[in-house]
This record gives C-alpha cells, sequence and structure tokens, in this order.
C-alpha cells in the first residue's frame, strides 16, 4: 500500500531525547526531534536498576505499601485505566473515581445478580467483560445473554448498554495466562511449580498479586526497595519498549509482529505490533508521547507529553484547521486534530458505530489506532485487513496502512455532511494530495 504522498520527513536522532521524556520534559525540533530507541550510556545516573525486573528477586508488596510514600504518583495512578484493568466484584457494582467521567457498570448482565460475579474487566475506560464465581468469563454463547458491557463513548453515538460477547462460545471461556497477566500485577502461569488456580476459581488459568496494573507491575517487586529506599532495588525501564509490550501486544508478550483482527477491526492490546508497523514512528519509546501514570481518556493534557505538532511542525491541517466537526444525529462535536485522521478509531474492545451514526461505510470502534500512515490505494477495510480478516496486511517493510473508511467516511458521510459525503474512491482520490495541495502561502 502507498503512503499518503508529501508527508515524509527528514530524520535525525537527538541524544538522549528518551530520558528527556521519563523526567517530563518536552521538546521542539520541526522535523528533527523523532527519538532513539535507546540512551547514551552515562546519561542515566538517576537510574540505578535498569536491567532487573525482578529487583533482585524480591517479594511483591502491593500497592497499599508503595503509597506510603509515593502517594502522589498512586492518586495519579488511581485515575488511570491500568489501575482499574481488573477489579474484584464484592456483591455490589465496582466504584471507580469520580474522573472517570464514562466510567461504570451500573448492573451485571441480564438474569445475573452480582453474587454471580467475581471480577470485572475493564469498565473504567473502555467495555467490560464479567467473569463467574468460577473464574470463567461469561459469554453470550453459554448463557444466550449479552454480556458485554460498553461505555456511552461520544463518538460511537449510542448509550451504554450490553452487547454480545463470544456468541460462538460452546465451551467455558478461561481467563487464559497470556490474557491475564496484561491485567494483573505480578501474574504466575499456572504450572506443575504453581498449581494452584487464583483464589480457587478453575477458570483463572494463572496467580496474580494484585488485580489492575499497579506499580509493581512496571516497576517490579517492592519488598527489597521499601526497607532501603536504594534506586537500585526498584526498576525503571529507560526504553520502556519491553515493560509496555509485555501487556500492549496481542497475544500478551509475543514476538509476533502480526497486527490482529477480527469483525472488521483491529484487536485491542496491539499498540505494540501497530507502532512496529507504523513506519517512521516504529522507533519511538512509548514515553515519547506518553505519561504512563496519566490516563489519556480523563486527564489527557497532562498525559501526552508531545502532540503530533512537537515533530511535525511544518505540515498544515489540510483544509481542517480550526473545524469543528458535529454530528447532527446526537449532537457529537470534535476539534479536529492531526489524531482525528492519523489516529482513527480503527481498534475496538468490543462496541463499535452503528452505520445509523456514521453511514453505512464508515468502520469506527472505541480505540484510537497507533498506525498513524493512511493508503491512498482506493480500498476500504477488506484491503485493509488480510483476505480471512484475521490479521492487518504489511507491506515488504513490515508498514501497515488505514484505509480511508476508518479516516474520512467517519465525517464525509451522507448522515453527518451530506454536501461533502465521499465514497471510498473519491477520498482515496482527495487523499492523495491533501497536505500538499492545499499549502497556504
Amino acid at each position: 500500500m502507498k503512503p499518503m504522498t508529501g508527508h515524509r520527513l527528514p530524520i535525525r536522532r537527538l541524544l538522549a531525547p528518551a530520558l528527556l521524556c521519563l523526567t517530563g520534559i518536552t521538546f521542539a525540533g520541526g522535523a528533527n526531534c523523532i527519538p532513539p530507541i535507546g540512551v547514551p550510556p552515562g546519561t542515566l545516573s538517576i537510574y540505578n536498576n535498569t536491567t532487573d525486573p525482578t529487583n533482585n528477586n524480591a517479594r511483591f508488596a502491593g500497592s497499599a505499601a508503595c503509597s506510603t510514600c509515593h502517594s502522589d504518583y498512586a492518586a495519579i495512578l488511581a485515575g488511570t485505566g491500568h489501575a482499574h484493568a481488573l477489579t474484584r466484584v464484592q456483591g455490589a457494582s465496582p466504584s471507580f473515581p469520580s474522573t472517570g467521567t464514562f466510567a461504570g457498570v451500573p448492573n451485571p448482565p441480564d438474569s445475573f445478580a452480582w453474587t454471580d460475579v467475581s471480577y470485572l474487566l475493564g469498565g473504567y475506560t473502555k467495555s467490560a467483560l464479567f467473569f463467574g464465581t468460577d473464574g470463567n468469563f461469561l459469554t453470550t454463547g453459554l448463557t444466550g445473554k449479552n454480556t458485554q458491557w460498553g461505555l456511552a463513548l461520544p463518538h460511537l453515538g449510542h448509550a451504554a448498554q450490553f452487547f454480545a460477547y463470544r456468541p460462538d462460545a460452546v465451551a467455558p471461556v478461561p481467563f487464559d495466562f497470556e490474557t491475564l497477566r496484561a491485567y494483573v500485577t505480578g501474574a504466575v502461569a499456572q504450572d506443575p511449580a504453581n498449581p494452584m488456580f487464583q483464589e480457587s476459581r478453575p477458570g483463572f488459568l494463572g496467580t496474580w498479586s494484585e488485580p489492575g496494573v499497579q506499580c509493581e507491575a512496571c516497576h517490579g517487586p517492592g519488598s527489597n526497595h521499601i526497607p532501603s529506599f536504594f534506586r537500585r532495588d526498584l526498576f525503571v525501564d529507560v526504553s520502556n519498549q519491553q515493560t509496555c509490550k509485555t501487556c500492549h501486544s496481542q497475544p500478551s508478550g509475543t514476538q509476533s509482529l502480526d497486527i490482529p483482527a477480527s469483525g472488521g477491526f483491529i484487536r485491542p492490546q496491539s499498540q505494540w505490533q501497530e507502532l512496529a508497523a507504523s513506519g517512521g514512528h516504529a522507533s519511538f519509546a512509548c514515553t515519547f508521547c506518553h505519561d504512563p501514570h496519566r490516563s489519556t481518556s480523563y486527564d489527557r493534557a497532562a498525559a501526552i507529553r508531545n502532540e503530533c505538532v512537537a515533530c511535525h511542525s511544518d505540515m498544515n491541517m489540510a483544509l481542517h484547521q480550526g473545524k469543528v466537526f458535529t454530528r447532527p444525529s446526537d449532537g457529537y462535536t470534535e476539534t479536529l486534530t492531526c489524531m482525528s485522521c492519523h489516529m482513527p478509531f480503527a481498534v475496538t474492545t468490543g462496541p463499535f458505530a452503528a452505520p445509523a451514526a456514521v453511514g453505512p461505510l464508515a468502520r469506527v470502534g472505541d480505540t484510537r489506532s497507533h498506525i498513524f500512515r493512511i493508503t491512498t490505494d482506493s480500498v476500504d477495510f477488506s484491503g485493509f485487513l488480510t483476505p480471512d480478516g484475521s490479521k492487518v496486511k504489511l507491506d515488504a517493510s513490515g508498514r501497515a496502512a488505514l484505509s480511508v473508511d476508518y479516516v474520512c467516511l467517519r465525517c464525509h458521510n451522507s448522515l453527518a455532511l451530506p454536501t461533502l459525503s465521499f465514497s471510498v474512491d473519491r477520498a482515496s482520490e482527495i487523499a492523495i494530495g491533501v497536505h500538499r495541495e492545499f499549502d497556504t502561502p
């Protein structure tokens, strides 16, 4: 697939930008601010352990112990989806921080009581799945009910509601280790050396120290750090490639560069593979753009360290500058930015926008993509994915490029912009020169 014409930028590596990002320092440099993966020797004296995630075989102490000294970070982390990736249910709807304006699951699936539910997967920033008391997922196939809760995310154009989850399931679906380790702290696989199920629930194929992605999930177990306060007893992954990849790849921790898909969308938790297929952004450390302690859903201004213009300062907005998109059907508004096109909602945890909201051609999931590149070929999602729809197509260089139905058509459709409604062919034709032909003097 061809990249969008007219937006290739020259690249020059800078010294130690990953360190600047980790300390919260941002910088702008036009086309010259693309960071390396690693950091030159001698620049990381503030970190004493960058190689041993076990912290010298320490034990997990728990986030409550961490918060005794690091109360500021604990308070910030409590507002993230990481902290609420997996939540214990204790006979009632789980409580989430008030900062989560879209968060919450008021009821379990139809015909179930909260006492029938052991844990909730998600529900704070994205959709929620339920575990029965046996540790298996509650699936549509086995219960005959819609068992996935979708939050009322405004861009999807529908109210919070239940959706079908695994209607094909003809047998219990367990919380397998490759999945659960991305949602907990201190995961240990079930094997002859560790034959236990978490809480003796046979559907949980492993154990964990704490539910959710808490402090020690990234910084390693803290029992040696707490009495010593030595930095050598606390792990910091300065490249963050491996730490983030452990959870944000499908399957968890994989070495495969394949980007999994289903139902016409990229599967969630695939950001590492997406970034690897993004062309010039593939060498980025995650923390160049993200502060991992903050929520992009509820605290975006603080969570994003570098916006697109920090590097792409010479790019125009292709006649979208200052525009505010308003969807007539429900009044949803969006101030258009680089992300509107280059990070479209091509990923879904389950829910997606119905044609009644975005037209018959657009593809709008609940999560933004990290592929960034857009093809100008006249293809829809079927050309973006492999013929069986199970993976994203990669070119000979391992790159992917989003088709225009994920990008242009979510706004340029007959429902939202009837006078500027595009077909796939027309959107692809315009996209060829969208950043070049409309340059302002």
